[in-house]
Parts: C-alpha cells; sequence; structure tokens
C-alpha cells in the first residue's frame, strides 16, 4: 500500500463522523436498490402461489381434445408436463339443495392430474371402480358421504328441447334440461378432497373422480404447462394448429389461457399492458437511481472539499493529479467494501422483517403466507449499479481536487470568491428579514458550492416522495379499473317479494352499517345528447360505437334514504334528478386491453324526454310515446354505491328518489323492473345466515343473493399485501431522503464552524445567530420546493403519458395531500438538521473554532 493510500486510511478513521456518513449513504442506497429486487421477488413469489392455489399451475387448457392425439402434446420438446380430465357425464342429484347446481358430474383423470387435488382423508382412486369426493358436496350438497360407501350413478349428457347441451364445465344449468344416453356406474368411495380448484362455480355438476380408463376413447381436457412461460401464447397456437383445431375469427376457441399466472411470469397478450408497466417501472427506478447517484455524491463532494487543503499539500510535495485522483477512488472503494455488503444485510432485514410483520399481523386476512424470495439477479443487479455509481460519483469530485492548483488549495481562497454584484442582496430582504436574514441570503451567494449540494439533497428527496406517492396513486387507479372491486360486502337482487317487511328487516338488521337500496328502470328517449357530449366520450364512441344512438334511459330510483345520502355526497341540497357522467369500462382489442374512466356529459343542462317504447307491427320499428321531460337536474361524476358498476352503461343514467319518479309519471309496475339492495356490514356472518333462512322459507321470491366481500376475498387481499408493500417501500424512500438532508447539513454546518466562529466574533449575538440560521433554513427549503415540485410534477406527467396505453383517464392524477406533506416536512426537517447541527458549535470557544483545521 503506496503512501497517500496509508494517508486516505488515516484521514477515514481519523474523521469517523464523515466517514460514518458516506457509508451510511452507500448501506442505505444499496439497500434501497436491493430491497426493491427483494419486495418485487417476494410480492411476485406470493401472487404465484396466491393464483396456483385458486387457479392452478397450468398455463394452456386445450379443451375437447382427443385422447388419441395425447401423445402429440407429451412428445412436444416445448411441453414441461401437463395433465388431464375426461367426462363420463352428469348424474341426477336426489336430494337438490342448490337448484343451479342439480347434478353430480363425474370425471376420469391422469393420475398427474389426481396428484393436484388436495386429499383430505384416505387415498386416490387406483382402479376404475373407486372414486374421489369432494367436501363441498358433503357440505354444500347435504350428502352423506363416507369413504367405503358405494354410490351408483346413472350418468348421461344434458339436453334441453332435443338439443344437447355443451359439456365444458361453465355451461350454466337450464331449467327444464334432461339427462339423455343414460350409463349406470358403481364406484367405491376411497377418498375426501377439497373442492378442485379447476372446478368452474357456474359449473352445474358437483366434481368426483376416478382413476383414466386407458381402454377409452373420448376427448379431454388437457392442461398443459410449458418450459418457457413467457412464450406461453405463441407455443399454444402451434401446439393447438398440430392438434387440428381451427382459428375463429383470429382465435382459437377451444383454447383457454391462465392469464393471471403467465402475467407474473411477464407474459401477456397484451402488448400495451407489458409496455405501459415498463414505462412505469422504469420511471420509477430511474428515480431511486438519481436518487442514490445524489446520495453517494454528496458524500464524496463534501469529503473532497474538506480535504482540498491536504490535496494541495500532497500536490506542493511531488503528488501528481493521476495520484490524487487514485486517493479519491480508494477512498471509494474502502467505503464501498464496508458499505456495500452491510447494505446488502440491511436490505434482507429490513424487507424479511415486513414479511414477518404482515405474516404475522396480517395472517386472517392474506391466505397465502409470504416469504422471502430471493432472485439472483434481482441481487446482482443492483449490486453492479451501485459499484457504478459509487465509482461514477467519487470519479467527478476526483477529477475537479486534481485540478486545483497547490497554493489555492492551502490557501482555500477559492471557497468564497467575493464579486460585488453576486453579494448584493435585494432590499426587500433586509426589510422583511431585517440584517439576520441579509447575512443568510449573502452566504448563500458567497458559498455557492457548498449550499448547493444541501439544496439538492432536499430537491431529490421532494422529487422522490411526490413522485412515489402519485405512482402510488396511478397503480391503485389502474388496479382500480382492471379489478372494479366493489367497496359493498352483500348484494341482493330481489322481485315480486310478496312481504316488503322481509326488506326493511334486512335494512335494519343489526350488523347492516349502511346500505343503498334502489329500483332500475328502462325507457326510451327523443333526447339528442350531443350538445353535451365531451371530446372525449365523442372520441371514444367514434372508435368504439360508431352507429350507438341514445335512445335508451336507464332510471335508478332511490328510497329515501340512499338519495338523502347521495345529495349529501354530491354536496347538494335540493331534491333533484341527477345525471350520472362517469364511464369506467375496459375494452379488448387485438393485443391489447385498455381501461377508460372519464366523464360523458358536460356541467350543461338540456331537456331530457322520458319515453315508453312501444313496438309497431305495421311499421316494424319502435315507436316511442312521450310520458314527460326533465328540465332541471344536477351532473355528477360521483356514483351513490361508491363503486363504478354502472361505468360501463353506454345509454344515459337518471338518478332520482320515489317522489321524483310519481312527479315524472314512472310507474314501477308498467315496466320491466329490477330491484337491488347493496349492504355494507362490518360482521355479516349473522346477516348471512338471517337472508339464506328467509330465502330457503321462499319468503324472499325470485332472489339472487351472493356475497361480494367472499367473492372478492382475494382480490381485496392482493391488494391490501400490495398497498402494505408499497407503502413501506415509499417509507423507506422518505427516510432515505430525510437521511441524505440530515446528514448534508449536518456535515455542511460542520465545515462552517470557522466562518459561525468570525461572525460571532464580531457581535453576531446567539438570537441573531439562530434568526440567520433559521432565514438559511427558510431559503434552502423555498429554493429547493421551487425546483422540486415543478419537476415531480412533469415526473407524474410523464406517468399519467406511460399508463394511457393501459387506462385514459379525464385529469392527470396529483397527489395534492403528499405535495402539501412535502412543503411542510422541508422546513421540519431542515429546521430539525440545523438545530441539530448547530446545537454543539453555539456555545464553543470562539478562538479554538477560528484556529481549528479539517483534518
Amino acid at each position: 500500500m503506496n503512501i497517500l493510500n496509508k494517508l486516505t486510511i488515516k484521514h477515514l478513521t481519523m474523521n469517523k463522523k464523515r466517514t460514518i456518513v458516506s457509508i451510511i449513504g452507500i448501506i442505505l442506497s444499496t439497500a434501497l436498490m436491493v430491497g426493491i429486487g427483494l419486495l418485487l421477488s417476494t410480492f411476485r413469489e406470493m401472487m404465484i402461489e396466491d393464483i396456483i392455489s385458486y387457479k392452478g399451475d397450468y398455463h394452456t387448457k386445450f379443451i375437447d381434445v382427443s385422447e388419441s392425439k395425447i401423445n402429440l402434446i407429451k412428445n412436444n420438446s416445448n411441453v414441461e408436463d401437463f395433465y388431464y380430465k375426461e367426462s363420463l357425464g352428469y348424474s341426477k342429484l336426489d336430494n337438490v339443495v342448490n337448484e343451479y347446481k342439480p347434478y353430480y358430474k363425474v370425471y376420469e383423470a391422469s393420475s398427474s392430474y389426481l396428484e393436484t387435488l388436495r386429499l383430505i382423508d384416505g387415498r386416490l382412486p387406483k382402479s376404475k371402480d373407486e372414486i374421489i369426493v369432494s367436501t363441498h358436496i358433503i357440505n354444500d350438497g347435504e350428502i352423506k358421504l363416507k369413504i367405503g360407501d358405494k354410490i351408483t350413478f346413472n350418468l348421461g349428457e344434458r339436453y334441453h328441447d332435443d338439443y344437447k347441451l355443451s359439456d365444458i364445465d361453465n355451461e350454466l344449468y337450464i331449467e327444464g334440461e334432461y339427462l339423455e344416453n343414460i350409463n349406470t356406474r358403481t364406484y367405491t368411495v376411497v377418498g375426501i378432497i377439497s373442492r378442485d380448484i379447476l372446478e368452474s362455480y357456474e359449473s352445474p355438476g358437483y366434481s368426483l373422480f376416478t382413476i383414466l380408463n386407458n381402454e377409452t376413447e373420448g376427448s379431454a381436457d388437457i392442461y398443459v404447462k410449458f418450459k418457457n412461460p413467457n412464450k406461453t401464447y405463441e407455443l399454444s397456437e402451434t401446439l393447438a394448429t398440430t392438434l387440428g383445431f381451427e382459428k375463429v375469427n383470429n382465435s382459437f376457441k377451444n383454447i383457454s389461457y391462465n392469464d393471471s399466472l403467465l402475467s407474473m411470469y411477464g407474459a401477456s397478450k397484451y402488448d400495451n399492458l407489458i409496455g405501459g408497466m415498463a414505462g412505469m417501472l422504469g420511471i420509477m427506478l430511474a428515480l431511486v437511481s438519481v436518487a442514490c447517484i445524489i446520495v453517494i455524491y454528496n458524500s464524496f463532494a463534501i469529503s473532497v472539499m474538506e480535504r482540498k487543503k491536504q490535496f494541495g499539500l500532497f500536490s506542493s510535495i511531488g503528488a501528481t493529479r493521476k495520484q490524487i485522483r487514485k486517493t479519491v477512488l480508494f477512498e471509494a472503494l474502502v467505503v464501498s467494501i464496508i458499505g456495500i455488503p452491510l447494505g446488502v444485510l440491511g436490505s434482507y432485514i429490513g424487507i424479511g422483517v415486513v414479511v414477518f410483520i404482515m405474516n404475522n399481523l396480517l395472517n386472517d386476512i392474506i391466505m397465502v403466507e409470504l416469504h422471502l424470495c430471493t432472485y439472483p439477479i434481482f441481487v446482482i443487479i443492483p449490486i453492479i449499479f451501485m459499484i457504478i455509481t459509487i465509482f461514477v460519483s467519487a470519479l467527478l469530485p476526483a477529477r475537479r481536487a486534481s485540478k486545483i492548483s497547490p497554493i489555492e488549495a492551502i490557501r482555500l481562497n477559492d471557497d468564497i470568491k467575493i464579486k460585488g454584484k453576486k453579494v448584493r442582496s435585494p432590499k426587500i430582504i433586509r426589510k422583511i428579514f431585517g440584517i439576520e436574514g441579509d447575512i443568510a441570503y449573502k452566504n448563500m451567494k458567497r458559498n455557492k458550492k457548498k449550499y448547493r449540494i444541501t439544496v439538492v439533497s432536499l430537491f431529490i428527496s421532494i422529487v422522490l416522495f411526490i413522485s412515489f406517492s402519485g405512482y402510488i396513486t396511478y397503480m391503485f387507479a389502474g388496479t382500480s379499473s382492471y379489478l372494479n372491486v366493489p367497496n359493498f360486502d352483500i348484494q341482493i337482487d330481489y322481485a315480486e317479494v310478496t312481504d316488503m317487511k322481509i326488506i326493511d328487516k334486512i335494512k335494519n338488521h343489526s350488523n347492516v352499517d349502511e346500505y343503498a337500496a334502489y329500483t332500475m328502470l328502462y325507457f326510451g328517449t327523443k333526447t339528442n345528447f350531443e350538445p353535451i357530449y365531451t371530446d372525449k366520450w365523442k372520441d371514444y364512441m367514434n372508435d368504439k360505437h360508431p352507429e350507438f344512438q341514445d335512445d335508451l334511459l336507464s332510471i335508478f330510483i332511490l328510497d329515501d334514504k340512499t338519495y338523502n345520502n347521495y345529495l349529501k355526497k354530491i354536496g347538494k341540497k335540493e331534491a333533484k334528478p341527477i345525471l350520472y357522467t362517469k364511464f369506467n369500462t375496459i375494452t379488448y382489442g387485438q393485443n391489447s386491453r385498455k381501461a377508460y374512466t372519464f366523464n360523458k356529459y358536460k356541467n350543461k343542462v338540456i331537456d331530457i324526454d322520458i319515453s315508453n317504447y312501444i313496438y309497431d307491427v305495421e311499421l316494424d320499428k319502435d315507436k316511442f310515446e312521450h310520458i314527460s321531460t326533465i328540465k332541471d337536474y344536477y351532473v355528477t361524476d360521483l356514483e351513490f354505491l361508491s363503486l363504478e358498476v354502472f361505468g360501463d352503461n353506454l345509454n344515459p343514467i337518471i338518478i332520482m328518489n320515489e317522489e321524483q319518479a310519481l312527479e315524472y309519471n314512472l310507474k314501477i309496475n308498467d315496466n320491466d323492473y329490477n330491484m337491488m339492495l347493496m349492504i355494507k356490514s362490518s360482521d355479516y356472518k349473522d346477516l348471512d345466515k338471517f337472508i339464506e333462512e328467509k330465502i330457503e322459507k321462499e319468503e324472499l321470491e325470485h332472489t339472487f343473493y351472493q356475497n361480494l366481500d367472499e367473492n372478492f376475498k382475494m382480490i381485496k387481499n392482493l391488494i391490501l399485501a400490495l398497498k402494505i408493500l408499497v407503502y413501506g417501500f415509499i417509507s423507506l424512500v422518505t427516510l432515505i431522503g430525510i437521511t441524505s438532508v440530515f446528514n448534508t447539513i449536518n456535515t455542511s454546518i460542520a465545515l462552517r464552524r470557522k466562518e459561525f466562529a468570525v461572525l460571532r466574533s464580531i457581535g453576531l449575538t446567539p438570537n441573531g445567530f439562530n434568526k440567520t440560521l433559521c432565514f438559511e433554513s427558510l431559503f434552502f427549503g423555498l429554493k429547493a420546493l421551487f425546483y422540486g415540485i415543478p419537476v415531480a410534477l412533469g415526473v407524474i406527467v410523464l406517468m399519467h403519458l406511460s399508463m394511457g396505453n393501459i387506462v385514459e383517464m379525464d385529469t392527470i392524477l396529483i397527489p395534492w395531500t403528499s405535495i402539501i406533506l412535502a412543503v411542510f416536512g422541508v422546513f421540519v426537517v431542515v429546521g430539525i438538521s440545523m438545530m441539530y447541527a448547530t446545537s454543539k458549535i453555539k456555545h464553543e470557544n470562539i478562538i479554538d473554532a477560528i484556529r481549528e483545521e479539517n483534518i
């Protein structure tokens, strides 16, 4: 080791605080970059496990494949694994509990398919006269079956009006259908399994399985896993052609994909979705990269600044520029060897703690346990990036240090270059802030290099905080558009209820926190709505529905409580009809899937005609009979249900209460109608039982009931997990920003000890000293905010453009709350940092501070 490197190590050990600051910057930056990779790995693995748990691990399902062609799949070099099942037919249940599920459905399945089933008790079938049954037959169907029982099925095919129904699993039951081509078979129950995850909820039969009989020659549903999931769509089409499938409208009808699972492997048939998400991820990583570079660069810039006199001495005794550059780079190497491994360790500890907390606090909510997962590339790439970042961050100050002449460096007379024009402050500064404000302002003008480091640190922190808040806003806006998760727990669709008191009892049930009740009617209209169309709506309709005409009205009649709550929500008091303007839908095109969310109508009132549709047989067309006209109404994009379930309705939607319906002569009994009750409940188990009892007793006729919370539980859990991970990440980013600012200000103040001592020596009082620091903090904050907020808004605009290929929105989503927090937080962080940094030098000896040299 040469003498300069030894002196560098000596300098690092003697200036422990500044060395620790540099190492902390590297540790935090490394932890952030590696942490992103670990978060992505962990969340991706959780998503994969969750999707497999409810949709299976297959990539493509080939429907109705002749068993003679199975070898074509078996011998395909691109296929990693496959399993299949063949339907033997349906058998009528003796005791039908669920009218939409009146059958057993018996399958022969390959041994590999049987192994995917979750065995609870007993064993899998080994011969063609053994069968396994699922728990939901026993629980849902109330059928008493146990291991060892013999059961006989009269298996047949479904027919309706002499027409054979499809054997596809999600073919709904049709009232009046019957079975033909009966074949009697007897089996012995040898095992109990959980419900087969590949059984459709719309299937009219409960699935039972026996081992595949190789002597049969029928057709099977084959589930295929490819060696390269990223090429699933391409490989599936090639395989479908080999199997003799035909294309209908440029797609194979008998193929379905496990799209959710494939998306986790980075495969999607919607190119715009991948492109848009890649753009958003690229913006996020670019922001993080810039933050890491600035944090590390600041550390080395400050280090070089405080060693400037030392470099001058080296030059004066013969050190070359190259040797001085190598000295700085050697310092970077030393702190990297310490900081990078600790950063990697810290990221594992940090993400591990997050995973532990989520698994313990949310174990009743998140169905799949999180595991800290590592994909090597997600660790290797951040480490390489950090090495490059540290090298570049150290090289720039090193080059600057090597160019300093020995005399300038020893004198330190280039830090503050006084020119008359530069140190003049506006008169308004002294008038508003006094002499202390004038000193603070001039200090900033004289010490631009030192102040610039602090301002840049603040600037980056502001941009990161606001940008990541915007990223979260767009991410969840996109998720909401695609998933459309309702925020109500229970939905009841009822008609022709004999006793409406039962509905009132449900509304007033102790477990009902909030409800929305309405009747949906349909009328015709002769109104031309084009004058109040928005440009977005015009463009969309011309592109997607050029032939559409607004000649149908959807009218929602709310009960008084729901309507009054709705008026409060939109900020109105007087009761008027309401025109709902929000449009929210998803369209599917060639290799693209796009969500739209914008307003259909301008906030402008025109007369709206309400008419009855009457079909004129002689003219062979619809005729309108005028009922009434709505002349005054509100226009809003807020829905009374707080979920956008009607957003994809192309027709105008009018909302009113029962009194207004009578006023406009809208008679429910003269129209086809649908009555709905949406319920929010924090504890709906008792309410569930109450409603189901009423349905079983036939007190609620023609009622469709579903528990939305249970149906959407998986999606809600995933969104919750995603929110925790993302907010944990933004907290880490914010902490790094605050730490960077704190360290920068602390080091900067320490380097200015002599300057502060001189000011105090010429009469600056403690109160004046405090005021000077307060004004410096104010100028720091204002300058950082002046540049930071516009740049952050620019980044959000880029996000909006990137998301434009996936979700089309009316306006740019600006995180105003985060901007306000950033403004407030900047002054708090700067103020606290200043107070802490100066607390040690306020009362120190002036003579000692002036004499002291930075070592």
